[in-house]
């Protein structure tokens, strides 16, 4: 059975003074395992010594993985200076008189807590405790101090079973953290201990004197620790509007106002339940008299509208509440509070309690791309009313309002401690889903003003995780985004350097084809017109006019494929749109590709990489140059002009694909047969506008003819980085 190592940590006051511990949130707090390891070695040291049993036991510890931490949430208070004496009296001769010449200033800000919650740190173990186990255990009782000295503390240690230990964490009041990736929290490693002993040894010679009798100060090097982080995910409480067993939906617009009746009913019931917080309560969870430095404390109240088809009802039947690791409310007294509570005094739902979190789930789904349920309040971005007299705004100034909005959102995302800034932001009044409310539907009853109200769809450059919760108003259920599914619409796959010969990409490309229609197949052996090119009666796709099928090209440097890239018909013909379910069944069946099999040329591994914007195939950009030769749809006349044959050609596929008309188009060489047909060409294209790829044209397009390729350096020069993941450019 497995076990688990227990050392629970009790300070002597509800002050902590150490800093720098790595963890987010409270800074300092609570103390890392790294901190612990040293106590621990303090406490076994006698005098200079150090039992060899002790020692050994360290070095077991020093080896396990970091532990798991249970700590009761704390608070940074404001910095004291303190002048006292700096250890370094031996530079004035060791005299105590003189102890007044080496006082420096040093500013503490001590973490304040419940002293009576313990600190528990727990370590998981697969197998059965050694012995060194319960040394250290014997060593936890010696431990007299933890953090600075001034941070008086006691320890014990027990050996327990996993279950225990984890319904120890389970039922801790406080935040349990567990180790999670990379981060700045030290911890030890194996050489931990060793580097201990060294700092100390060297502590006690840093001041040495030289051949002339000078004092010399060296410094002793420091402790050897590795960093990792530590995930202390927020508390969400689940709760559903009923009334009599059955849902009682709130209407959507109608958000704001049921956040803070819920939220004040919620209030009175805590004050009442606990007298001796009232105060704390109306910072914590009304938020009045709340400061910068309890926003970070705060309990949110989410209310969840029903998501998912385009036709659902977007009316609010649950309730999501997020407490936050370092609130001091304990999550028990909270979720009490919530149970049974009515928002409001003209309707009969009442919130129950719930485990089934599928529909607030669908909010916490990590996407790049978001669209706003509730308005934003925007309260520095307000829209402006016309004057009396005028029919309405003109162009200029609603642009203005727009930029203003956009701003003030980047700035809402900063304070919300977004990094990734957003690549594109489009915002509006008018909903952005056909069941939601205007914008301004939603000021009814707050204290926001509905010029301040917007819509907004943000999109970012790498995915990151729900709830997205911005704006003026997220503290009253306003600014609530849905996280929108993105689907690829343009995948590549590397092929390993100097493979495939360039003349060799028809081969190639056929093979690709042919892998991705056999990975469509169905059980009765059909392969949609997505793939196959063909209608289920054997017509040839693209009689109407419109390629409804895929578009596979190779991408080549210097005479050797380097990538094959395969595009989804609705990224490359802008006048498609994707049916229901195509862009899954794109997506699914493209990226699990995982070989290749292309005959004489070998057997390749694949691996789905997106192209973002910023790659030379997808830009955006003005000035595009032939990737591949372009081969006219179109025969060419005796009669015609060669070259402006082909710009005629070029210019009706842009206009048949969706594409702004070229501003100019410069034929760099073009061919045709003796007796005429279709001419060849290598073309320049420039555009008035940015437009964003893939370009294909052609005859032969969607065999990899007729592909283009940005002419600006920048992103050519950024491409071609094998990795698993988006290609973007910073």
């Amino acid at each position: 059975m497995s076990q688990s190592l227990v050392i629970t940590v009790r300070f002597h006051d509800g002050r902590y003074h150490g800093e720098d511990d790595g963890f987010n949130g409270t800074e300092g707090w609570p103390p890392s395992p790294a901190r612990l390891f040293q106590a621990l070695v303090a406490g076994a040291a006698q005098g200079r010594l150090i039992d060899p049993e002790d020692q050994r036991a360290l070095r077991w510890l020093e080896r396990l993985p970091a532990p798991q931490i249970a700590a009761p949430p704390a608070r940074r208070g404001a910095a004291v200076p303190h002048f006292v004496p700096n250890n370094d009296l031996d530079a004035k001769g060791g005299d105590p008189g003189r102890v007044a010449e080496i006082r420096i200033g040093k500013s503490w800000r001590p973490c304040f807590f419940n002293v009576s919650h313990p600190v528990v740190y727990v370590w998981y173990l697969e197998s059965q405790l050694p012995d060194e186990a319960k040394r250290i255990c014997a060593m936890a009782n010696r431990l007299y101090q933890l953090g600075r000295g001034i941070d008086m503390a006691a320890a014990t240690g027990t050996v327990a079973s996993a279950e225990r230990a984890h319904a120890l964490l389970a039922a801790h009041p406080g935040t349990t953290r567990t180790p999670a990736g990379a981060g700045n929290v030290p911890v030890a490693i194996p050489g931990t201990f060793a580097s201990l002993m060294e700092r100390r040894q060297r502590r006690r010679e840093r001041l040495t004197r030289s051949y002339d009798g000078k004092l010399l100060f060296t410094q002793p090097p420091k402790a050897v620790f590795r960093h990792i982080g530590y995930d202390a995910p927020a508390k969400r409480l689940h709760f559903e509007v009923r009334k009599q067993g059955a849902f009682a939906p709130y209407p959507l617009r109608s958000a704001a106002t049921f956040t803070v009746g819920l939220r004040d009913a919620v209030a009175e019931r805590l004050q009442h339940g606990l007298q001796g917080r009232v105060a704390e309560i109306e910072r914590l969870v009304v938020g009045r008299g709340a400061g910068p430095r309890d926003i970070g404390q705060r309990i949110r109240i989410t209310p969840v509208p029903s998501i998912g088809m385009e036709h659902t009802d977007r009316s609010i039947r649950r309730v999501m509440v997020e407490v936050p690791p370092e609130c001091p409310l304990s999550s028990r007294d909270i979720g009490w509070a919530f149970a049974d509570a009515q928002p409001c005094l003209n309707h009969a739902g009442r919130l129950l309690s719930t485990t089934d979190a599928t529909m607030a789930e669908r909010y916490l789904r990590p996407a790049r791309t978001f669209r706003s349920v509730t308005a934003l309040a925007l309260t520095r971005a307000r829209r402006h009313n016309p004057k009396r007299g005028v029919a309405g705004k003109g162009a200029p100034q609603r642009n203005d309002e727009e930029a203003l909005a956009r701003a003030a959102l980047v700035q809402a995302l900063r304070h919300l401690g977004v990094s990734d800034v957003p690549a594109y932001i489009h915002v509006q009044r008018e909903p952005l889903h056909r069941r939601g409310a205007p914008a301004e539907s939603f000021a009814a009853g707050t204290r926001f003003s509905p010029r301040a109200m917007w819509h907004a769809e943000i999109r970012f450059r790498l995915p990151i995780a729900g709830p997205l919760v911005v704006g003026d108003g997220r503290f009253c259920g306003l600014g609530l985004f849905e996280p929108v599914v993105d689907y690829d619409d343009v995948l590549g796959f590397y092929i390993p350097a100097q493979t495939v010969r360039d003349d060799q990409f028809a081969e190639i490309v056929h093979a690709l084809r042919r892998a991705l229609m056999s990975r469509a197949r169905d059980d009765d052996g059909g392969v949609p017109r997505l793939f196959s090119g063909h209608e289920n009666d054997g017509r040839p796709d693209g009689l109407s006019g419109h390629h409804n099928h895929v578009f596979i090209a190779a991408d080549a440097r210097g005479g050797w494929i380097s990538r094959l890239v395969v595009q989804a018909p609705w990224a490359v013909d802008r006048s498609l749109r994707a049916r229901p379910g195509q862009q899954r069944i794109f997506t699914d069946t493209v990226s699990g590709l995982d070989i290749l099999r292309a005959g004489r040329l070998g057997v390749f591994p694949m691996q789905a990489v997106t192209l973002r914007d910023g790659d030379s195939l997808i830009g955006p950009a003005r000035h595009w140059r032939s990737a591949r030769p372009y081969l006219a749809t179109r025969n060419m006349k005796k009669k015609d002009d060669l070259e402006a044959a082909v710009c005629v050609d070029v210019r009706s596929q842009c206009h048949r694909l969706g594409l702004p008309a070229p501003e100019r188009i410069k034929v760099l060489s073009a061919s045709v047969g003796p007796r005429g047909g279709r001419p060849t060409a290598t073309l320049s294209l420039h555009f008035a506008t940015a437009v964003r790829g893939p370009l294909l044209l052609g005859r032969d397009s969607h065999r990899g003819g007729g592909m283009f390729r940005s002419c600006d350096e920048r992103l050519i020069a950024a491409e071609l980085v094998p990795q698993a993941g988006a290609i973007d450019l910073d």
